[in-house]
């Protein structure tokens, strides 16, 4: 699988162009447009009465799509108001305002820079399915995307409209462009002509939702190459939508490579009075340490995620480490998580107040077994360690894939153990763990002739798996076996997919269970899971 993103990780890229083909930085408004050009090579012409971006001209380039504007959705459309200034600073930045019941969109701009800085502003007053800022650039132009996500001449659709499959069965989709949160401070497209990149700032993901791990689309290349930055979607959604200030967030244009994401300077917004956003002065932050008495991190990727209602915040724990410091948060109460990759291992609350620090230790509660019957990989929540699991996130997965069980594909996965004659005398507990279900998708278990009661399922609403993700509802079901059901020597576990949902009529598109199915077994007065993954 070839890589997918452009990322900060080749060189870094001067926002600073020469600016001799440029005109001076500044703004002009003409009939219906705003005019702003950072007198760096870059000039952009906006709709003043729906904030569309209708130009992007960058060296003499122009890199708009031609039939369709970059904005917020898909355009502020009617009942839009909005102003243009210079603002009081030794920049003179200018800011664009634009606004309408329930939703707020600000620009910035600053001399001798091609970026286009922005903060979004989405209450409840105004529903909407999605929120996203979505840059539509002209493909002849921008001609290069994510490979995963670019559409093919001649592909047709095997999953609703927006997965794609070629007569090889190479499968595209612009849900394949998709990066964890925690991963994705900078994704972008580039050409000959130019780079094109969003860069998201510390604070940037604080009122989405999903968490750490949540992904989204951040390209598609079909008719025109479009670059998005999802703030909130119902894209495999596990959590309730936030509300307030989204960002800072921005648009920057290079020669072509990423840029990094410290090469952008967002703090010009702590002196701005914007709708929700709180400034670092008015926030304040955790530190504090992990204890884990009985080992279970070991030496796993470690993450310490804060959240709430109205916002979350996370922060990488170095390998062997302990210790943490969160990001400045605004003062709350906040649920406070430790996940051993992406397993959540112990909890605790934390209230955190204007201008201090506040000091926190989490106890990692969660248990291990040493010594199961048998055990089959680890829970971490990833897919890790199954077969193609590297490629889950970026491809259909059309074939029987151990680590996903669909309905019409490989149900009836089916497991043989032995038990001595102490072991089949006494009940049993089997644990399947599931990352990821749909249409109220759960386990049958049946062991040798004794079938067990079926649970209730937690599977979301929308499809998952099949558009790369595996993050999902996590949900660890019990199964306790009697006795009378195991024998000496040879025993069968059979599961297979419940659900009341019908299977959809695309070819491609099976009832998905979960994903990264995993199991343990284990005796039934004992605690912890012995894990058993398939």
């Amino acid at each position: 699988m070839l890589p997918c993103r452009l990322l900060a990780s080749l060189a870094a890229a001067s926002l600073v162009a020469m600016t001799s083909a440029a005109t001076d930085f500044g703004y002009t408004t003409n009939a219906d447009k705003y005019v702003i050009s950072t007198g760096a090579g870059l000039t952009i012409s906006m709709r003043q009465s729906t904030c569309d971006i209708v130009s992007i001209n960058y060296n003499d380039k122009e890199l708009q799509y031609k039939s369709m504007g970059t904005h917020v959705n898909s355009g502020l459309g009617s009942g839009t108001t909005s102003t243009i200034e210079a603002l009081n600073d030794d920049k003179k930045t200018i800011h664009v305002n634009c606004k309408k019941t329930g939703l707020e969109q600000s620009y910035f701009f600053r001399p001798s820079e091609n970026v286009v800085y922005m903060g979004t502003y989405h209450s409840k007053d105004l529903v909407l399915p999605e929120l996203r800022f979505l840059a539509r650039l002209d493909k002849a132009v921008m001609n290069q995307g994510i490979l995963e996500a670019t559409v093919e001449s001649g592909m047709t659709a095997i999953e609703a409209t927006d997965v794609m499959q070629n007569g090889e069965g190479i499968t595209r989709s612009k849900y394949y462009s998709a990066v964890p949160f925690i991963d994705d401070a900078v994704h972008g497209v580039n050409s000959t002509a130019a780079g094109v990149y969003l860069v998201i700032s510390e604070h940037g993901y604080e009122t989405s939702s999903g968490g750490p791990f949540f992904r989204d689309i951040n390209n598609k290349l079909d008719v025109s190459n479009e670059l998005t930055f999802y703030m909130n979607s119902d894209h495999t959604r596990i959590e309730e939508y936030r509300y307030g200030f989204h960002g800072p967030y921005a648009l920057a244009l290079t020669s072509g490579a990423a840029p990094s994401p410290s090469s952008l300077d967002f703090s010009f917004f702590q002196d701005q009075t914007l709708t929700g956003f709180v400034p670092d002065a008015k926030r304040g932050e955790v530190t504090g340490t992990i204890t884990d008495a009985n080992g279970v991190l070991e030496d796993s990727d470690v993450v310490v995620t804060f959240s709430n209602a109205d916002a979350q915040y996370w922060t990488r724990v170095a390998a062997g480490s302990k210790t943490f410091t969160s990001p400045k948060m605004k003062p709350s109460t906040y649920k406070a998580t430790v996940y051993k990759k992406q397993l959540a291992v112990g909890t605790a609350s934390v209230t955190v107040a204007e201008g201090e620090s506040a000091t926190q230790t989490i106890d990692v509660t969660y248990e291990l077994v040493k010594s199961p019957i048998f055990r089959i990989g680890e829970w971490d929540g990833t897919p890790d360690g199954f077969l193609n699991a590297d490629k889950i996130h970026k491809m259909h997965p059309s074939d029987s894939l151990p680590l996903a069980q669909f309905r019409a594909a490989n149900d009836n996965i089916k497991i043989t153990f032995d038990l001595t004659d102490a072991q089949a005398a006494e009940s049993r507990t089997l644990k399947i763990g599931l990352t990821l279900a749909k249409a109220g998708a759960r386990s049958r278990v049946i062991v040798n002739d004794w079938t067990a009661e079926l649970p209730e399922s937690v599977g979301i609403k929308t499809r998952g798996i099949t558009r790369g993700v595996t993050l999902g509802n996590y949900k660890l079901y019990d199964y306790v076996i009697p006795s009378s059901a195991l024998k000496t020597g040879s025993n069968t576990i059979t599961l297979s997919i419940a659900s009341g949902a019908s299977d959809p009529a695309e070819k491609y598109l099976l009832r998905r269970l979960s994903s990264t199915p995993w199991s343990s077994f284990r005796h039934s007065k004992l605690i912890e899971p012995m894990y058993v993954k398939f």
